[in-house]
């Protein structure tokens, strides 16, 4: 399965976080990440949005303190984590070129 593009990253992880929170996804792409909650919040948000990611594409990143400590807004969060998803499906890729060549 191929990752998502960005706008649809983005949907998704608003949506997680609309679900976690009650709120609009439009309110929260206008608060700051560190509004959302507490960092074991922030943290539960970003593994739901990590196996939503798993559950409908086959990927997934690592929800780890860089991305729960981001300061500025949601958008912010959002741009590092579709970031970090793309470069560990850069390299999942790289590795799979690597093994083929080997056999």
């Amino acid at each position: 399965m191929a990752r998502p593009d960005f706008e649809t990253f983005r949907e998704l992880f608003l949506s997680c976080l609309a679900e976690h929170t009650g709120q609009e996804p439009s309110a929260l792409a206008e608060k700051n990440w560190s509004e959302i909650g507490s960092r074991e919040v922030r943290y539960g948000m970003l593994e739901a949005v990590k196996e939503k990611l798993r559950e409908k594409y086959g990927v997934e990143f690592e929800a780890n303190q860089r991305l729960v400590m981001i300061e500025g807004p949601v958008e912010s969060a959002v741009i590092q984590a579709f970031h970090e998803l793309s470069t560990i499906c850069l390299m999942e890729r790289i590795n799979a070129k690597i093994r083929a060549r080997m056999n």
